[in-house]
C-alpha cells in the first residue's frame, strides 16, 4: 500500500492482541516556488506572479525574502495590510447607529455624509500603524500611542464628545451650552453662503453663529406651519450644533409657538458645513490634555482642525483601545462595566481572553463585584481577574468613555492580573504600558499574521513558530515579522513544518477583502466593490451588493481568534460566479468606463491573447508553470465549444473569463 505504514503489534495472547495497525497520513509533498510565490504574492498585494519572480525562487529559495520585501513596498501592501490592522485591532464592525453609546442619546446622528465619518474612524488606527510600522517603529508602540491619524471630520467627533459628556446615569454635561448660555443659533438660506470662518467669529456681529443651508425653503413639516421657514433658530447647544455641521436641521419652534413643534429633519446634504476634504486629509495628530488654565478643542472650530497636529481633550485615548471606533465597536454599560472593553483589549494585545482558566492569583481584587462573584463563587475565578484589571477603565471613563464623575470608581485604580503578570495601575497609561509589555505579545501577533497568511493557526509547539516569536519579541518589528513567516516553510510549504503536520493541507475560499483586493490589483479597478464609502453615493453596484453578502474576516464578541469563513459554500460558489460575470462584462468587448480608466480590456476578435492573459493574470499561473498550458487548453476548449454552440465570440469570452475567474487559483486563498 503505498504511502501506508503497517506495524504489527506483538501479542502475548489472543484476547490483548489489537492486530495491525495503519499509519494512513499520507507522505508530505513540498509545494514548488511556482505554486508558494503566487500564493505568498496574492496575500501581500493580490498581485499575479511574474515568470521572472518564479524563477528567481527557483534558482535560490532565499530570493522569496527579497521579493517580499518588494513587494511590501507597493501601494498594493499598504491597502491590504490597512485592512489586516483594522480587523486585528478590532477596529471595523460599526456603523453610525454603534456610537450612540459614545454621545447619548442620539449619537452622531443621520447626517447624510456620517458613513465618511465612520470610515474615517475605522482607517484612522491602521493608518497610523502603518506608519509606525513604516518608520520602523516596535508594533507595541500601537498599545500606548497619543498620536493617531486623523481627518479633520474624524478630529471634530473626537472634541464633540469631550464637550458632550455623559456620566453614569447618561446624564449629558453640554460644556457647549454651558459656555454659552443664552446663545441661539441661526440657520438661513435667503442671505446665501456665509463662510465657515464668518460664521465662527464671534467679532462678526452679523454672522456668528449664523449658518447657510439651502434647504430651508424646500422642507415640509408634518405641522404646515413650519415649512419654509427662513431663517430658522435654534437653540445653542452642542448637539444641535454638531448636527448642523452635517447639514440637518434641529428641532425648533414655529410661528408662534411656544415649543419644538418642528421636528428635526435630515438634510439632502447640500446644508453640510465640512467639505469632502475634510474626510480625506489625513494627518498624524498628537492628543493631549489641556495645560493649566487652557481651552479644549472646539469642536466646531474647523478652520483650526484643517491646520493644527493636536487636539487638547480633557479624555484621553491612548493606544488602540481608546479609539471611537473600539469602543462603539465593544461598548460597555451600567451592568458590564468595561467588562467587554476590558476583556477585548486582552483579547488584541494578548491573544488571550479571561476565560477561567488562567491560573494567575492576585493578593487583593480592588473592583471584585461581591453580588456575584464572592470567593467560593463558580464566577471567582474569571473575576478575581476581570475586575481588578477592569476597574483602571471604569476608574478613567464613565460608561460612555469620557472622564468618570463618580467617587465610586474614582477611588479604585485597580490591578492588571492576568495570564502571570499582576503590576499596580494608577492611571490609564499604566494600563497601557503593561500590554506592550505583556510576554503573550510576541507569539499573539505573530499567530494573528498565521490566520491572516494561512486562513489556520500555527502550532505553537513549531520549532518554526517558535524562532519567529523569539524573533519578533525582540524589537516587535512588524515588517521583519511578515518577511520572515511569509518566507518560512509554515506558509509555503517548502518543507515540512509541525504546523503542517498538525492542520494538513489547508484550502480556504478567498473572502471578500481579498476578493476585492485581487479584482483590483490584477484587472486595474479601482474600488470594484465599493468598500469605500465615497464610492456609494451613486448607490451600489450588482458586485457591491453581491460583496456584501460574501464571508469576510471579523471577531466575535470574547473569541481570541478570527472569525474566518473557509467553506466554498453553494452561496459562495453563486456569488463569485455572479460577480466574476458582472467583471466579464466590463473588461470584454466593453467601453471604457470613466470610473475606471485602468481597467483592463480584451477583445473577442483576439481570443488567443486574452486566454493567455486569463491563465497569467487572473489564474495567477506563469508560463514555465506545468499547470498554465492544461488550463489554457481547458479554456480555449471552452472559448470553442462555446461558439460551436451558437454563442457570439463576445459572450462566448466572456464566458471562458467566468471560468478562469471561478478557478482554484483565483477563487481560493493560499494555493
Amino acid at each position: 500500500m503505498r504511502g501506508t505504514t503497517l506495524t504489527v503489534a506483538v501479542c502475548a495472547s489472543l484476547a490483548g492482541c489489537a492486530g495491525p495497525t495503519y499509519d494512513t497520513s499520507p507522505p508530505f509533498v513540498p509545494d514548488s516556488p511556482s505554486v508558494y510565490v503566487a500564493k505568498v504574492k496574492n496575500i501581500l498585494v493580490g498581485l499575479a506572479p511574474t515568470d521572472a519572480e518564479v524563477a528567481a525562487v527557483t534558482a535560490d529559495p532565499t530570493a522569496l525574502t527579497g521579493l517580499i520585501k518588494g513587494w511590501m513596498a507597493l501601494p498594493e501592501y499598504q491597502n491590504k495590510m490597512m485592512v489586516f490592522f483594522e480587523l486585528a485591532f478590532q477596529q471595523t464592525q460599526i456603523g453610525v447607529t454603534d456610537f450612540v453609546d459614545s454621545a447619548p442619546p442620539n449619537g452622531i446622528g443621520k447626517g447624510t455624509q456620517l458613513p465618511l465619518l465612520v470610515q474615517n474612524a475605522r482607517e484612522s488606527f491602521a493608518r497610523t500603524v502603518l506608519g509606525f510600522t513604516s518608520d520602523g517603529q516596535p508594533l507595541t508602540t500601537a498599545f500606548t500611542t497619543k498620536q493617531v491619524m486623523m481627518t479633520p471630520a474624524l478630529m471634530q467627533m473626537y472634541a464633540y464628545f469631550d464637550a458632550h459628556r455623559a456620566d453614569d446615569n447618561a446624564k449629558v454635561t453640554d460644556s457647549f451650552a454651558k459656555q454659552n448660555p443664552k446663545l441661539m443659533i441661526t440657520l438661513e438660506a435667503s442671505d446665501g453662503p456665509i463662510p465657515i470662518a464668518e460664521s465662527l467669529d464671534p467679532n462678526d456681529a452679523a454672522h456668528y453663529m449664523h449658518f447657510y443651508n439651502p434647504e430651508l425653503p424646500k422642507l415640509h413639516y408634518s405641522d404646515s406651519t413650519c415649512d419654509g421657514q427662513d431663517p430658522v433658530s435654534i437653540n445653542g447647544t452642542a448637539n444641535n450644533l454638531w448636527d448642523i455641521m452635517y447639514g440637518v436641521i434641529p428641532a425648533h419652534q414655529g410661528p408662534g409657538s411656544k415649543t419644538n413643534n418642528c421636528q428635526v429633519k435630515n438634510g439632502d446634504g447640500t446644508g453640510w458645513q465640512l467639505s469632502p476634504s475634510d474626510y480625506t486629509t489625513w494627518n498624524l495628530i498628537t492628543v493631549r490634555p489641556p495645560n493649566a488654565g487652557e481651552s479644549t478643542t472646539n469642536f466646531y472650530d474647523l478652520p483650526t482642525l484643517r491646520t493644527t497636529n493636536e487636539l487638547v481633550l480633557g479624555t484621553p485615548h491612548p493606544g488602540f483601545f481608546g479609539t471611537p471606533a473600539f469602543q462603539a465597536n465593544w461598548p460597555t454599560n451600567s451592568s458590564n462595566q468595561m467588562r467587554v472593553t476590558t476583556n477585548q483589549t486582552l483579547i488584541v494585545a494578548t491573544g488571550t481572553a479571561v476565560d477561567g482558566t488562567d491560573g494567575t492569583t492576585p493578593s487583593t481584587t480592588p473592583g471584585l463585584d461581591m453580588k456575584h462573584a464572592a470567593p467560593g463563587s463558580a464566577c471567582f475565578s474569571c473575576h478575581q481577574l476581570l475586575d481588578p484589571t477592569r476597574s483602571i477603565l471604569s476608574y478613567t471613563y464613565s460608561w460612555f468613555y469620557v472622564p468618570q464623575t463618580d467617587p465610586l470608581y474614582d477611588a479604585q485604580p485597580g490591578l492588571f492580573a492576568f495570564q502571570g503578570v499582576i503590576a499596580p495601575m494608577q492611571t490609564i497609561d499604566d494600563f497601557a504600558n503593561i500590554l506592550a509589555s505583556h510576554p503573550l505579545v510576541a507569539s499573539a501577533w505573530a499567530q494573528k499574521l498565521c490566520y491572516y497568511a494561512n486562513s489556520a493557526p500555527c502550532d505553537p509547539t513549531d520549532p518554526v513558530f517558535q524562532k519567529i516569536v523569539a524573533d519578533f519579541g525582540n524589537g516587535f518589528d512588524w515588517n521583519s515579522l511578515i518577511t520572515e513567516l511569509l518566507a518560512s516553510p509554515i506558509t509555503t510549504n517548502a518543507s515540512a513544518t509541525k504546523t503542517n503536520a498538525t492542520n494538513g493541507e489547508v484550502i480556504a475560499v478567498t473572502r471578500r477583502d481579498h476578493l476585492c483586493a485581487a479584482l483590483n490589483n490584477r484587472l486595474g479597478f479601482v474600488d470594484i466593490c465599493q468598500l469605500d464609502e465615497s464610492d456609494q453615493t451613486a448607490g451600489l453596484s450588482t458586485i457591491a451588493q453581491i460583496v456584501s453578502g460574501m464571508p469576510s474576516d471579523g471577531y466575535g464578541r470574547g473569541a481570541t481568534i478570527p472569525v474566518l469563513p473557509n467553506q466554498p459554500t453553494l452561496f459562495y460558489r453563486g456569488g463569485a460566479e455572479n460577480i466574476c460575470a458582472q467583471v466579464s462584462q466590463m473588461v470584454i468587448d466593453a467601453t471604457l468606463s470613466p470610473d475606471q480608466p485602468g481597467a483592463k480590456q480584451w477583445s473577442s476578435s483576439q481570443p488567443a491573447a486574452a486566454i493567455n492573459d486569463f491563465v497569467a493574470i487572473v489564474d495567477g499561473l506563469t508560463p514555465s508553470d506545468p499547470r498554465a498550458a492544461l488550463v489554457n487548453a481547458a479554456l480555449t476548449d471552452h472559448f470553442t465549444t462555446a461558439k460551436q454552440q451558437g454563442y457570439t465570440a463576445t459572450d462566448a469570452l466572456r464566458s471562458t473569463f467566468v471560468a478562469a475567474c471561478l478557478s482554484p487559483s483565483f477563487i481560493g486563498i493560499g494555493m
